[in-house]
């Protein structure tokens, strides 16, 4: 059982474990940022559903409809949406919509505009989610490489830091090389989490110190 004085120590060590991971999460996001300037596929696209709001925010309702339809047109263009990919969508949203307007006791004809106009932002959405996954997966593994790299460039070892709240055991098994390894490679991932993870993790811990203080 720790006493408060133990728990302030260990509070303080991880404290300054997060400090570091934070520092070391903006020197890999600092390395990252210029890749998404050189490379297209890694810079985050505008959501088509922002590029409608936006348009509806500033444009008389009157203009709305082919405003709307130059708008998706453009993004159809930069998403590089063909005409392969409207068109295994075309069956399905058409069905659904001529259900959902039968459910609904909507008789209202459907003009051409508006359907295409709902199956280009179907399209433009199912591709803008995906791109923006795949985005988010590649960067993930460039921070963790990158994170990685730094760590073993640096020597930072996550056991040694906060090896002491294990086990005497468990301790001789990661001062051995490859626990060594295995402890550079764990700061480069979780300094791939982010420096706004841990600058909110560091806060949470901050309170606990705190509670603990007032405690005492």
């Amino acid at each position: 059982m720790l006493t408060i004085d133990q728990f302030t120590t260990v509070l303080g060590v991880l404290g300054a474990y997060f400090v570091m991971v934070m520092v070391l999460a903006v020197s890999v996001e600092t390395i990252l940022e210029p890749l998404t300037w050189w490379f297209s596929g890694l810079r985050k696209k505008i959501s088509p559903d922002d590029v409608l709001n936006d348009i509806k925010s500033w444009l008389p309702p009157i203009a709305d409809m082919g405003t709307r339809a130059t708008a998706i047109a453009n993004l159809a263009e930069e998403y590089q949406l063909n005409v392969r990919d409207i068109q295994k969508r075309l069956d399905t949203i058409k069905l659904i919509a001529d259900e959902t307007a039968k459910g609904l006791g909507v008789h209202k004809q459907v003009d051409d505009t508006e359907k295409m106009i709902a199956i280009y932002m179907a399209a433009l959405r199912d591709k803008f989610c995906l791109d923006e996954r795949k985005r988010i997966a590649i960067l993930r593994v460039l921070a963790g490489l990158v994170g990685i790299a730094i760590a073993i460039m640096l020597k930072i070892d996550t056991f040694d830091i906060i090896g002491f709240l294990f086990p005497e055991n468990v301790r001789m098994i990661l001062t051995t090389p490859g626990g060594q390894i295995g402890g550079m490679m764990m700061t480069g991932l979780a300094a791939s989490a982010g420096s706004s993870f841990w600058h909110d993790q560091l806060g949470r811990l901050r309170a606990i110190k705190e509670s603990v203080k007032e405690l005492k």
